[in-house]
């Protein structure tokens, strides 16, 4: 009988010790998924990010080269009209590409935010399973306490 119990208890402890560590298993995986989504997003809108900087850069370089040919005096008062017509449609797209920029931006800011909010999390679910292990672990010692003292009064009986 005494026997019995004390695999029974330690069977408990095992048991709880590893379903402990199953759910620790778990919680984290998913919060690793959760960011890795996120940097997933991230780094899409970081990359198109990029992208938009690098168109911007060739109609920059145009805007200019169209400034210092409208600053000629040589050019023809039509084709100078044309030009300027083609600097404002240069300037609207830039401007577009700035106003997308800038909502770009936005959301990186949110996303950096959600992702500071996420680690927060995670180290209060840490901070959660650190206490949960804890309790465990002294159930373990007073399961071990009990068994040895179990076991002792075991060998006492026999003599």
């Amino acid at each position: 009988m005494n026997k019995e119990m004390i695999f029974l208890l330690l069977g408990m402890g095992a048991g709880a010790v590893i379903a402990f560590v199953g759910g620790y298993v778990l919680a984290r995986g998913k919060a690793e998924r959760k960011e890795a989504m996120y940097q997933v997003e991230v780094d899409e809108l970081l990359q198109a990010n990029e992208e938009m900087e690098q168109e911007l850069r060739p109609l920059k370089k145009k805007f200019k080269e169209l400034e210092a040919t409208l600053n000629r005096e040589n050019i023809e008062k039509a084709a100078l009209l044309e030009r300027i017509k083609h600097v404002g449609d240069v300037r609207r797209e830039l401007e577009h590409e700035k106003s997308l920029n800038r909502q770009l931006n936005e959301r990186i800011a949110e996303l950096e935010a959600l992702i500071a909010k996420l680690e927060a999390q995670m180290a209060v679910e840490a901070e959660s399973v650190e206490k949960q292990l804890e309790l465990i672990m002294e159930t373990k010692r007073e399961i071990m306490k009990e068994v040895r003292a179990l076991t002792k009064q075991s060998m006492q009986n026999r003599d």
